[in-house]
């Protein structure tokens, strides 16, 4: 009997809230799921206020507040390569557009 193998697909991870606080909320649920911090008060610590923050070429992971997928190709793909190769890729955005859902796991409250 074969086995099937399923591989898990990397995707950007996506808190997705209008109101910042909550977006901030779920960004700091996200970073503790995945083992980044312990508290809420240390997954806050590693939130960058926005991508222009972060050397994508040099990080190892990328979290980020207030991010429109949107305003740069280059980036987006970038962010995608990121979470492909199976770096954290988690980021907050007001909305999430129909166009970027396929490349990304949403999260909403």
């Amino acid at each position: 009997m074969q086995e099937l193998i399923v591989m898990k697909q990397n995707k950007i991870t996506v808190a997705v809230h209008p109101d910042p606080a909550i977006r901030e909320k779920i960004l700091k649920r996200l970073i503790a799921e995945r083992r980044f911090a312990l508290t809420a008060s240390d997954a806050g610590k590693l939130i960058s206020p926005s991508l222009a923050d972060i050397n994508l070429q040099e990080a190892y992971f990328v979290i980020a507040d207030n991010v429109n997928l949107r305003d740069s190709p280059i980036t987006r793909q970038r962010l995608y390569e990121m979470a492909a190769r199976g770096m954290a890729v988690i980021i907050g955005t007001r909305k999430l557009q129909a166009e970027f859902e396929f490349i990304c796991e949403a999260y909403f409250e």
